[in-house]
């Protein structure tokens, strides 16, 4: 099989988004193009620990377009997974590609949060580096909770805006939840959480060398200009690194080896779409995974993701079958996990991501559990209908046709 660089790298139970800076940049733009609403996160470790305590955080995050690799913790962890990320995309390092992105496209750029003096001084900068950017409108609310802020006259003002892209500068976690909240009215193509990144381009803060950002050590210029503030943070953030990641890591490694990449297999009957998968998952198979989810989501199928060959699941694995969801529960269906042995189970337990899934002790009980949602006739004390199933080896390039037929699943 050849290699395949993969899309989604699961660390920390957050979807990492496995591209370049120039790729990142090339998905906004299409997804200003696609009509419909994106929300981009940038993660960093701060991100990570915020969303292990708070899951509705974290399936806020998961629900991203884009949750782009900001610290360079996360470049770590990949590479201690055997899963290496491309290269660490900031959210300060971004908002000028987009900049030139509007000077070539005329799209339009709001900008929400951060101080008055830093947001205009920021756009001031931008406007000198990139003639031709278009900055539609720019506000600077008090900072208070969300629940006392002026929300209708900020989508009011967004509105009249009409930018293509708005960037979101309350610092994580109140500006990933204010997005995910009023996403469905900002009528925005992308909304993005940029925390602090106006004030380094605005320069009340200083930017780390390009040298000590090379060697990943910004976070220490960083604390030398802002001891107070970010020293609790960083140890807040170093203690929840160093509690997860060795947990995550032993279970990773206690799984069996495992060389072989294997194929999906796919089988497929009305509103049911069963995925066995092999051995491991991991490489192209993740790739497979996330086109059968959008196969799922044009037929409006629930997804059963059959484990029950899988010995071994890595980190891009993970991100594979989180992607999968991400594209499953935008449109509203249901992904379930089943048949997962114990290690693999361990692996997703430890990496903060199994209370995302429904999961199943076998295809036939997730099959029941779906049919039985979806038929008021359907009881506890009833077998769920047979069905006729079409069998596809993903990758092959070979259909074949089957029967199979589900039966009741004993319920503990």
């Amino acid at each position: 099989m050849r290699h395949k660089t993969p899309d989604t790298v699961a660390l920390f139970g957050l979807p990492i988004t496995n591209v370049t800076m120039a790729q990142a940049v090339a998905r906004v733009d299409e997804q200003i193009q696609s009509g419909r609403t994106h929300q981009i996160a940038t993660a960093n470790l701060d991100f990570a620990r915020n969303s292990l305590k708070d899951q509705y955080l974290q399936r806020i995050i998961c629900d991203c377009s884009m949750v782009l690799p900001d610290g360079a913790p996360m470049l770590w962890a990949s590479t201690l997974f055997g899963t290496p990320l491309k290269e660490r995309v900031t959210g300060v390092d971004l908002i000028p590609h987009l900049a030139q992105l509007s000077a070539e496209r005329g799209y339009g750029i709001f900008l929400l949060g951060s101080s008055d003096e830093s947001s205009r001084r920021a756009m001031e900068v931008l406007e000198a580096q990139f003639p031709g950017v278009r900055f539609v409108g720019r506000t600077s609310p008090e900072i208070a909770p969300l629940h006392e802020m002026d929300n209708e006259g900020l989508l009011r003002q967004i509105e009249e805006a009409n930018p293509a892209i708005l960037l979101v500068a309350f610092g994580n976690p109140k500006q990933e939840i204010w997005i995910h909240r009023y996403r469905d009215r900002l009528k925005v193509p992308v909304a993005i959480g940029i925390g602090g990144a106006l004030d380094m381009i605005a320069g009340r803060l200083k930017r780390a060398p390009r040298w000590i950002q090379w060697m990943q050590m910004e976070w220490c210029f960083r604390l030398a200009q802002e001891p107070m503030r970010l020293l609790p943070r960083y140890t807040r953030d170093a203690a929840s690194l160093l509690l997860h990641l060795p947990l995550g890591l032993a279970a990773n490694r206690l799984q069996p080896a495992e060389r072989r990449h294997g194929r999906l297999n796919v089988q497929v009957q009305g509103s049911i779409r069963v995925i066995a998968t092999p051995a491991k998952l991991s490489g192209q198979v993740c790739g497979w995974l996330a086109r059968e989810a959008k196969s799922a989501v044009v037929a409006g199928q629930t997804m059963v993701v059959d484990m029950s060959a899988t010995v071994r699941v890595e980190a891009d694995g993970l991100g594979g079958l989180l992607e999968a969801r991400r594209i499953l529960l935008s449109e509203g269906l249901w992904i379930w996990l089943a048949g997962m042995s114990n290690p693999v189970r361990r692996v997703l337990q430890f990496s903060a991501v199994s209370d995302l899934f429904r999961i199943a002790a076998t295809p036939a009980e997730a099959i029941h559990f779906t049919i039985s949602a979806h038929s008021p006739m359907s009881r506890g004390d009833e077998a769920a209908p047979g069905i006729g199933v079409r069998s596809t080896s993903v990758g092959s390039g070979t259909i074949s046709r089957a029967s199979w037929v589900v039966r009741r699943a004993s319920v503990c």
